[in-house]
């Protein structure tokens, strides 16, 4: 779900990597974080658990475009592979404005692929995020392998709606960029249409993110299908921030997703205090119930013995 920050001027949108372990969702952010300009990425955080991790990091494109004078940051995450960490995934998803699913193309990865996508869907469904409503791309990892399944294969299996797919090698950064590029074109007009925004393109950049080191030749993998071209331009003037806006906006989006989990647990907590409190008081309360009906019980054979009839006429 979209996230306007009115006092930094900025619209978070939030993009997931979901896939089975070691799919190279982790190898995707990694690589995304390394060619990303330094001074438009926040931190990349690492919330590590027994066998995989959650990564975290966000990135404010100033060049990428504006929606009413709101400038465009993204926020990126990956979900762990292990199917038994299933509560912070769905976690993870919760409020994601698109997925991408990245896929392991050996053959012996099938079944985990299949799993692990049904059970993006369910989270998507738990989530109240429609998956009919989302924008949704597929990367198919690990080309360079042995014995791995044609693009056919994988969307036989995968790719039931025909949406946008890329085939990529993410730890040779192939397939990287041209899939990061696509999900977040299609969310920008997903936000256009459904929100009807008109979204303020600069001048000269196209609607894409700027990369520090030069983009690569369109990679052998990547398919033939796809249409990355940026929506139409429109002119904006540049973005201008104030000095007392920046420490506000990295603070409020660089938090560890860590910090957030304590959190959860904190509240968990304070709320178990909550409620041994309000049982004490319970208790309490019942014992001066108790007191009370003693004493009208007092004040009742008093009266039959006329001894306080004034009191009580």
């Amino acid at each position: 779900m979209a996230f306007f920050n009115y006092t930094a001027k900025e619209i978070t949108l939030k993009v997931v990597y979901y896939g089975p372990g070691f799919s190279g969702k982790t190898t995707n952010l990694q690589q995304l974080h390394s060619i990303l300009p330094s001074d438009k990425r926040g931190k990349l955080i690492s919330l590590a658990t027994e066998a995989d991790r959650t990564l975290f990091f966000d990135f404010l494109p100033v060049d990428f475009g504006k929606i009413r004078d709101f400038n465009i940051r993204f926020q990126l995450y990956t979900v762990p592979g292990q199917v038994r960490y299933n509560a912070t995934r769905r976690l993870v998803l919760k409020g994601a404005d698109a997925v991408v699913f990245v896929a392991d193309s050996q053959r012996e990865m099938k079944e985990q692929n299949i799993e692990s996508f049904n059970n993006m869907m369910g989270n998507l469904i738990a989530n109240d995020l429609d998956p009919e409503d989302t924008p949704f791309v597929l990367q198919y990892n690990k080309r360079d392998l042995q014995n791995i399944m044609s693009a056919e294969e994988l969307n036989a299996d995968l790719n039931k709606n025909n949406v946008p797919f890329f085939e990529a090698i993410a730890a040779e950064a192939k397939g990287v960029q041209e899939t990061f590029k696509k999900i977040t074109t299609n969310l920008l007009k997903h936000m256009e249409q459904k929100h009807k925004l008109d979204i303020e393109y600069p001048a000269v950049e196209p609607a894409q993110p700027v990369f520090e080191k030069p983009m690569s030749k369109p990679s052998v993998f990547e398919s033939h299908r796809l249409d990355i071209s940026p929506p139409p331009i429109r002119i904006s003037q540049p973005v201008k921030r104030t000095k007392a806006e920046e420490p506000f906006t990295r603070a409020s989006y660089s938090e560890d997703l860590s910090g957030l989990v304590q959190a959860i647990f904190g509240l968990k907590n304070v709320m178990s205090e909550i409620n041994s409190t309000l049982k004490e008081m319970q208790r309490k309360q019942d014992g001066i119930q108790k007191e009370l009906f003693e004493f009208r019980q007092i004040f009742s054979e008093e009266k039959k013995k006329k001894r306080i009839r004034r009191f009580f006429s």
